[in-house]
């Protein structure tokens, strides 16, 4: 296989809705290039078949890697299952890799990234010198997984996570050729849409946006209206017109997020 989309879903099927409307945003884009999940066992197999039939995503059952560090030691409980993502460095059937995290959602066509060369990704919107691993431009190989492989007690990770691992393993990233840096527009996080009310001119950043990143609060878990959420959830009830009436009415009660609760969520004081 020349190119693929390949998303990853683990530790049970909380990110159904995600990888449901991820999907479905990529195909809306009008890309036909194939659509591939990565599914650790505990997906169940009801799951794996209603995101293949409603979305066309090709579920490949995969081994979870355990974070190297103890369970003390995560900063969130849903990092003890973010390394597995490594095993997206490993497809060797396919020639490049456009990894998408199951909390994305695509706006415009994408293809494009696939002419990007590899290893790419766009800063993160907290460490702009780091990149954030939830978008990424992969040229897999056995060789490049067993490397990483080998160096996971051995590399460091400043978030505890895949991201500061993979960070660690890419060090001289920010000084590759530009290629190699996506822009914002392909990784913005959504909390950017938060600030737009504020900050009018905020909105021409956004107009050309390609991904959203909802990370931290994800709307389906963490149901809202603000900001980008609604985007995200214009997207599924679309797709889910027996939730819409009774579900969009409970999310316009929901009070729209303060300062204080945005930086409560960000673990500040």
């Amino acid at each position: 296989m020349k190119h693929a989309y390949v998303s990853l879903m683990c530790g049970g099927d909380a990110y159904e809705p995600g990888v449901e409307t991820l999907g479905r945003s990529l195909r809306a884009t009008g890309t036909h290039v194939p659509l591939v999940l990565l599914v650790t066992p505990d997906v169940s197999p009801a799951a794996r078949a209603r995101l293949a039939t409603a979305t066309g995503w090709d579920p490949r059952l995969i081994e979870p890697i355990a974070n190297p560090s103890g369970d003390g030691e995560l900063l969130y409980a849903r990092f003890r299952n973010t390394y597995t993502k490594l095993r997206a460095f490993g497809l060797e059937d396919i020639e490049k890799v456009v990894f998408l995290d199951a909390d994305t959602l695509v706006l415009q066509n994408i293809d494009e990234l696939f002419e990007r060369p590899a290893f790419a990704a766009a800063p993160d919107f907290f460490l702009p010198n780091c990149f954030n691993s939830g978008v990424m431009v992969i040229e897999p190989s056995k060789a490049l997984f067993d490397a990483m492989e080998s160096k996971l007690l051995q590399r460091r990770t400043y978030d505890g996570g895949d991201q500061g691992f993979l960070n660690d393993f890419y060090p001289d990233w920010w000084s590759m050729d530009v290629g190699h840096r996506l822009e914002a527009r392909y990784n913005l996080h959504h909390f950017v849409y938060q600030f737009m009310t504020a900050h009018a001119s905020v909105k021409s950043v956004v107009n050309d946006v390609k991904i959203i990143h909802y990370t931290l609060q994800k709307p389906w878990l963490n149901p809202t209206v603000t900001g980008a959420s609604e985007i995200w959830w214009n997207r599924y009830l679309e797709h889910h017109p027996e939730l819409d009436g009774t579900l969009r009415r409970k999310l316009h009660a929901l009070e729209d997020w303060t300062f204080d609760s945005l930086v409560s969520t960000l673990g500040g004081a």
